[in-house]
Order: structure tokens, then sequence, then C-alpha cells
């Protein structure tokens, strides 16, 4: 149970990070806008990185539908899916041990 929490714990911790890394980027966008400038002397290039797009082709107008040829079946079994157990073992054949 414990791995498990733990693994919750790290995706909720990264998905908490990529929503604060997303902010952090709108709120540069807006403060910046498209105007050039610099952060301690270093050019920040995030407003030409966020101008690149890239071109995706037209959706089609036309429908489309799929046609599935295959048709479904019950899958057939040669045995039955429960058997019931049999009843109670049979007596051992040595005397019990000293141990118990």
């Amino acid at each position: 149970m414990r791995a498990r929490q733990s693994h919750t714990h790290h995706l909720a911790f990264l998905a908490a990070l990529f929503v604060f890394v997303q902010a952090l980027a709108l709120g540069h966008a807006a403060a910046h806008a498209d105007q050039p400038h610099d952060h301690y002397g270093v050019t920040c290039d995030l407003a030409a990185v966020a101008h690149v797009q890239t071109v995706l082709p037209d959706v089609p107008t036309s429908p489309f539908v799929l046609l599935i040829g295959t048709t479904v079946t019950e899958p057939q079994f040669s045995q039955p899916i429960w058997i019931r157990p049999p009843g109670r073992a049979p007596p051992p054949r040595s005397p019990p041990s000293s141990q118990q």
C-alpha cells in the first residue's frame, strides 16, 4: 500500500509542477509580451520560441465511415469455467508430529 501512495504522491507532484511551470510561462508572456528583453544581462528567447507553430493539414470535410467486416462470436469452451472443488482432503498417512 505504501508503494501505491508513494506513486500517487509522485504523480501529483509532477502534475503540480507541470501546472506551476505553465503558469510561470503564461505570467512571463503576459508581463513582457513581444518586446525584446533580458534577465540579468542574458537575452530572453522565450518570446521567439512562443511564436514557432507547427502547420497542421486541414481537416477533410467529407464524412469518414469506418466499416468493420468482422463479426463478434461467443467463445467456445471445452471445459466449464468453474469446477466445484473436491471435498475434504484425505487424512494424513503418518502420525501427527510432536512439533505442533
